[in-house]
């Protein structure tokens, strides 16, 4: 029969209450007490009760988290990062990928109202009214999706100016940007303003593909803009999948980096080996990750937070530009 509550505290000569404090870890308990009751728990083999501690504290200590896909670098890295975070602070994370279905966020909306989860971390690319967010405990990534919901996000803007300044002062005279277009007011939409910025301020022609497409089908983006703009020299990518298909489809026609074409990419996630060395404007994912989680579990205890969290790039040198 497993140790209760009660021995611990007779051992660690403390009351019942004083455990309890030292499992909530509580900042109220001196260090020598903690010491004496954290040996008694050792000893005793002691196990907490935690669907008692759920139950009393009305939290699951789960949190929700919904992406597109899993199979994409950037957004396994999130959730790796994620995971590990909400790992040391006691939570556990229940993942739901909502490519091509809706219904998938709409249900992670309806376990947050059943109290099944106690927040969610969204990545959408789905339209949701405030209406559905509210009183939940939400924290969005790049996306603005309500007035009360916090955005964890990157210098969108300024990362993208840098990127395709780079690339002009390296030569390029024809810079094309490729991206996909997100369907809600998001910050990445910033990347694409920047380069528009940019191509003004030197004189030089726009050539935009920037399309709302879903996984899988950026190839068409692809298409688009070798038909489009032929005799491109430069190229200012959104994200580490297209940035790949774009690679190896310029090394299938025989175009050269950065002989021929120079590339810059957001996100620095790269799946394949043998092109990590494309330079990119890579997301501090492992701080935004600890951002994300911060918030949740304070706005799930009832503390402000702040509206916008924006973290800045690192800007890698890699060998698709000269």
């Amino acid at each position: 029969m497993s140790a209760t509550i009660k021995e611990v505290a007779e051992k660690a000569g403390v009351g019942i209450g004083t455990v309890s404090r030292v499992l909530n870890n509580s900042p109220q308990i001196s260090e020598t007490t903690k010491k004496k009751v954290n040996k008694a728990i050792k000893e005793l083999n002691y196990v907490p009760n935690i669907a008692g501690k759920r139950l009393s504290q009305k939290k699951s200590y789960v949190l929700a988290i919904v992406i597109p896909v899993i199979d994409h670098p950037f957004f396994a890295r999130l959730v790796s990062c994620l995971e590990k975070e909400a790992d040391l602070r006691g939570y556990s994370l229940l993942l739901a990928t909502s490519q091509h279905r809706i219904e998938k966020e709409n249900d992670i909306l309806r376990r947050l109202k059943q109290h099944e989860a106690d927040g969610a971390l969204f990545v959408t690319h789905y339209e949701h009214s405030e209406e559905e967010f509210k009183d939940l405990a939400i924290v969005s990534i790049d996306r603005h999706l309500g007035k009360d919901i916090p955005v964890v996000t990157t210098d969108n803007y300024e990362a993208s100016k840098l990127a395709v300044e780079y690339l002009v002062e390296k030569g390029c005279k024809k810079i094309a940007y490729l991206g996909t277009k997100p369907n809600q007011v998001s910050e990445v939409s910033l990347r694409e303003k920047a380069y528009e910025d940019v191509m003004k301020k030197y004189n030089l022609p726009l050539n935009i593909v920037n399309k709302n497409v879903g996984h899988g089908e950026e190839n068409k983006l692809i298409d688009e803009l070798f038909e489009s703009h032929k005799g491109f020299d430069g190229v200012f990518v959104s994200g580490c999948t297209l940035a790949t298909l774009l690679y190896n489809r310029m090394k299938a026609l025989g175009l050269k980096t950065p002989e021929d074409v120079q590339m810059v990419s957001y996100d620095g996630e790269f799946a394949l080996d043998d092109i990590h060395h494309i330079t990119t404007l890579e997301q501090p994912l492992d701080l935004m990750a600890k951002k994300c989680v911060e918030l949740l579990i304070n706005k799930i205890d009832g503390k402000e937070v702040d509206a916008l969290s924006k973290f800045n790039c690192r800007f890698i040198k890699g060998e698709t530009t000269k």
